[in-house]
Parts: C-alpha cells; structure tokens; sequence
C-alpha cells in the first residue's frame, strides 16, 4: 500500500513561525498529499504567509471565527483530511527532510499511530530520542518521554474514532498515546531526532505556566487525573509533581509552587523531582562545557 498523508498544522498568533513550519513541509523528501492549516482565531495577520503558499498544491487554509483550542483545531483538521495517515505539526516546531519518509516506513511496517525523536531547535547537542521502536507501557507510566504533536502521525480511520479530548488543556498528546496503547494499536517510535523542537517560545506553553499562580495551574493536572488509574498512585504523585514544578526557575513564588507539590503530591516525590530535575541540568551543563574545550 502506498500512503498519503495529509499534513494538519494548527497556528494561533505566529505567521513567523508557521512559515518555517511550512517551508520544512514543502523541502520534504516525501511531499504530502495535502496540507491543512487550522487558524484558531488568531488576531495577528496572516495574508501575506497563506498568499505565500497559496500556489501550492493542495494547501488549504481554514480560520476559525471563534478560539476553541489546539484540540477542537486539531479535530477540525482530521475531519477535513483526505490521506490515509493524518501527520500533524504544531506552528513553531520544524521538520528535517526525512521526516515523512521515516514515518512511511514505519506504517509499511503495520504501524497504526507513529512518534519519534526530536532535537531542540538551535541546540544539536540537546537531543530527545527514545531507543525502543515501539512505544512502551512502562515508559508511558512515567509521562510523555517521546514527543508532542510534531512528532506524531497516525491512520486517517483510526484518529476519526478517537479524537483529540477538547477537555484537557494539555497533555493531549500523552493522554492519545495511553488511549491508543490501552485500545490495543501498534504505536511505533521512531528512535532517531527528525524534527526540530521550540522550547520555551516566548508565546508558547512554557511562557505562559511560567506565568501561572499554582491555583491556576490545578487545571494542567486533569490529564493525570485522568489517567489516575492507568498510573498507579507513585506515577501518579509523580506526574503531579513534575506538572507543578515544570519551568520552576522562571515562575514566581517558588516556595508556594513547590509547597502545593507537597500537598499534592507528597514532600518525597517532590524532593526527588527536585534533586533529579537539578542533576540533570548539571550533567548537561558539564557535557556542553566538555564540547567546548573539545572544539577549543
């Protein structure tokens, strides 16, 4: 069987960005056969990047009159699809070149749903890949330790059935991969970085729970809750503590961040996420000193 995909890319205030989002779709090795562009209600203009690519084949522009999410967007999208594999992009990440090819490969070989590695864009030492090529319950348990929506693609038939869940703020991508799993499809992982990631946008999710009071951010627990059971408690307590503490050094009142992971979670699981978070930022910090004297 030869694959189609429709590329579906949501877009809310970045026109700069979802430029080089399309201009990495169209330097593909292998071109979709449709791409989908979902503007949620964006109030930033948007003609002179949607007449930039409006001569290309296949591309479809929709606006939203009404802000209804990332996921309503992303559904919306899937319902307008042609392809036989739904590949979406989020508007500020990057795909390399082989990005579609390695996906292709993975569905010739029965995959029903695709992830795969990624590597931080501007940053090629900062790696994320997970080794196994399939997805792994084990791993799952322990949060998303694959990838977001940039990095994921999945059959046209099955993603009809089970939607993007309109209720959760986040976490979208973590709580499709534990339905899928739990639903018995082959969710394969592509253990090789081909797309480039954009942490910390100044617009994007880190920036605005950096922003966030910890009685706001309550809300960002709901996937866990969620999934409570498919967890266990430890998981559990964990996935708490790691959604309250996320981007900790840019958030104020730190002390009251980490006291309602404490409450929450339990002191012991927040000590640990802590000290692991911080040990982590060392050996990073240590490797990239290590690369410089090299290249020095």
């Amino acid at each position: 069987m030869s694959f189609k995909f429709s590329v579906v890319i949501t877009t809310f205030n970045r026109p700069a960005e979802l430029k080089e989002a399309l201009d990495g779709v169209y330097a593909q090795i292998e071109q979709p056969l449709e791409v989908i562009v979902v503007n949620d209600a964006s109030s930033l203009p948007y003609e002179e990047i949607v007449a930039g690519f409006s001569d290309k084949p296949h591309f479809h522009y929709h606006y939203l009159s009404e802000s209804s999410g990332a996921n309503k967007a992303r559904n919306i999208g899937v319902e307008r699809a042609q392809g036989d594999v739904i590949a979406f992009l989020d508007d500020d990440d990057v795909w390399l070149p082989d990005y579609l090819l390695e996906h292709k490969k993975a569905y010739e070989s029965g995959a029903d749903a695709v992830v795969s590695g990624y590597q931080n864009l501007g940053r090629k030492d900062e790696v994320y890949v997970q080794p196994s090529e399939q997805v792994e319950l084990s791993i799952l348990r322990t949060g998303n330790q694959y990838c977001g929506m940039s990095g994921f693609s999945i059959r046209r038939h099955i993603a009809l059935k089970e939607r993007f869940d309109e209720t959760l703020p986040n976490g979208q991508d973590w709580d499709m991969y534990v339905r899928l799993h739990q639903q018995g499809y082959s969710l394969a992982n592509i253990p090789k970085p081909i797309f480039l990631y954009r942490f910390m946008n100044m617009d994007g999710i880190g920036a605005r729970v950096a922003k966030m009071t910890p009685e706001a951010a309550l809300i960002r627990l709901r996937s866990a809750e969620k999934h409570k059971q498919f967890l266990g408690e430890e998981n559990y307590r964990r996935r708490v503590a790691a959604q309250l503490l996320v981007y900790l050094p840019l958030k104020r009142q730190k002390l009251k961040w980490v006291m309602t992971s404490v409450r929450l979670a339990g002191l012991r699981i927040t000590v640990s996420h802590i000290i692991a978070v911080t040990a982590k930022k060392v050996r990073q910090r240590i490797g990239s000193q290590k690369k410089q004297t090299v290249v020095t």
